[in-house]
């Protein structure tokens, strides 16, 4: 090491050492004056005093001319409520709908399905869908070896599913009629 790093490295310590003290310092000065400047708890005699004190009506605030003993008080006028209006009632139930080939997040309004999401298991994809009316509501499902289609009928305004499995090699022992599912929530 030469002689102006180790002078540089020693002027740079004693000047971090000088801010590091001074901010400490500092930092104890505001401190002490914050703390000191504190509210102190009340016993339980100056908390009954101050209980027992009347509370000032409120008021306008003292101004510099004094009103005339004649004039009536001023009063601001009084601020009507908040309104709120119900439009239409929401009867909606929203429901997820699982099966082995993915989920489906359904609602339902006024005895109409309507799908909201859907997610697909691992290793499948979506293959089509059909999210709101008219018309079957949908989500088929699909993987190497199979389809699955999930529809969506709302039976007391609750969603329910109703799920039907095909095989992609077209064996007609392996295609499953309609399987009910309905919704849980």
């Amino acid at each position: 090491m030469s002689k102006h790093s180790a002078l540089a490295a020693t002027v740079w310590s004693a000047a971090a050492v000088l801010g590091v003290g001074a901010g400490m310092a500092a930092i104890s000065a505001v401190g002490t004056g914050i703390t000191e400047r504190g509210v102190k708890p009340m016993t339980p005699g100056e908390v009954d005093a101050a209980l027992a004190v009347p509370a000032a009506p409120p008021g306008p605030p003292p101004s510099a001319a004094a009103p005339s003993p004649s004039a009536p008080p001023r009063r601001d006028p009084p601020r009507p409520g908040p309104t709120v209006t119900v439009t239409r009632q929401v009867t909606t139930a929203i429901t997820n709908l699982a099966s082995e080939a993915g989920d489906i997040v359904a609602r339902c309004d006024r005895g109409a399905a309507f799908l909201v999401s859907w997610t697909p298991a691992q290793n499948f994809s979506v293959g089509a869908s059909n999210r709101t009316p008219p018309g079957a509501v949908f989500v088929r499902f699909q993987s190497s070896t199979r389809f699955v289609t999930m529809t969506v009928t709302c039976r007391a305004d609750r969603p329910s599913a109703a799920v039907s499995v095909d095989r992609r090699d077209g064996d007609p022992r392996s295609q499953y009629p309609h399987r009910h599912f309905p919704g849980r929530g």
